[in-house]
């Protein structure tokens, strides 16, 4: 594990409507997991309107700040979040597999397969109908790999190659069949390609949310040397591999997840860790506009 690196994330998300309106609740999944390689130093949000905040535990164990705005009006509504923290970049290849799940296909123990039966399923849902045809055209080998790992890789590596990244700050996630018919996605629509490709082959496949650090590298050219969703917030999915856990596949990017990879929150099903969510109230038909702004830097 490399040295830890000191880091401060500035997120704001401010929202401005054409007249007054009131607001629902807000549920913010915007911190950060604590792990062996990073740490929460600080986490502070500041909203206007002024808030009553109160943090829950959902049953994925994300911790979720809920704003309470009371019966306050206004044309503005923004969240601007402010994290420090310590991360160590890892080795994403440095875990032992159960021997029986070193290759593909693999069967899961009965005891784990009764627990990942949510992030888990063979048949195609809707909207995911194509996906294997897909798959059987991007992967050399699709019915069977010695390497699980690799296998895994590949189509990470396919769907980096055959989806261009698209930054899509709306909400609202494309179809697996809308990505492969577009060619084109955001890191959300990628990931949830990759879960549903790997749900079918049989694995269980879960989607994760949070912010990726790409530190500069001395000597480069360029300021972010990998990521290409460089400016918002990340998503990726991670595979259940027994003997190793959850290991994180990042298809925008074509890479496996290492200690730059910052959670802030999982699931089986990717809507409901939308990274805020809640609604306005009013009157009549107001319009509405969003601005999103990401900054990750390094402190020390």
């Amino acid at each position: 594990m490399d040295i830890k690196k000191h880091i401060r994330i500035e997120h704001t998300t401010r929202h401005d409507y054409s007249g007054l309106v009131s607001f629902s609740d807000h549920s913010l999944y915007l911190r950060p997991t604590d792990s062996l390689s990073r740490k929460v130093l600080n986490f502070k949000v500041e909203t206007v309107p002024a808030s009553r905040q109160r943090w829950v535990r959902d049953v994925y164990g994300n911790h979720i700040l809920v704003c309470n705005f009371g019966l306050t009006e206004s044309k503005e509504l923004s969240f601007k979040t402010q994290i420090e923290m310590e991360v160590a970049n890892e080795n994403p290849f440095d875990f032992v597999l159960e021997s029986y799940a070193t290759g593909f296909p693999f069967k899961y123990s009965p005891v784990d397969e009764a627990a990942l039966a949510s992030c888990m399923g063979r048949s195609a849902t809707k909207g995911a109908g194509k996906v294997i045809d897909w798959f059987y055209m991007a992967v050399a080998n699709p019915n069977q790999h010695t390497d699980v790992v690799q296998f895994l890789t590949e189509i990470n590596s396919a769907i980096r190659r055959d989806i261009s990244y698209t930054r899509r700050d709306e909400e609202g996630i494309q179809t697996p069949d809308e990505t492969l018919q577009l060619r084109t996605g955001s890191c959300r629509d990628m990931a949830v390609l990759f879960v549903s490709a790997v749900r079918q082959l049989g694995m269980a496949a879960r989607f994760v949310s949070g912010y990726l650090y790409d530190p500069p590298v001395e000597g480069s050219a360029e300021e972010h040397v990998f990521n290409r969703a460089v400016g918002s917030m990340h998503a990726w999915a991670e595979v259940y591999l027994p003997g190793a856990g959850w290991k994180g596949f990042d298809p925008t990017n074509g890479i496996l997840a290492n200690g730059y990879f910052i959670p802030s929150a999982v699931s089986h099903e990717p809507s409901c860790v939308d990274p805020i969510q809640g609604k306005y109230y009013a009157d009549g038909a107001e319009s509405s506009t969003m601005e999103v702004n990401l900054e990750i830097d390094t402190l020390s």
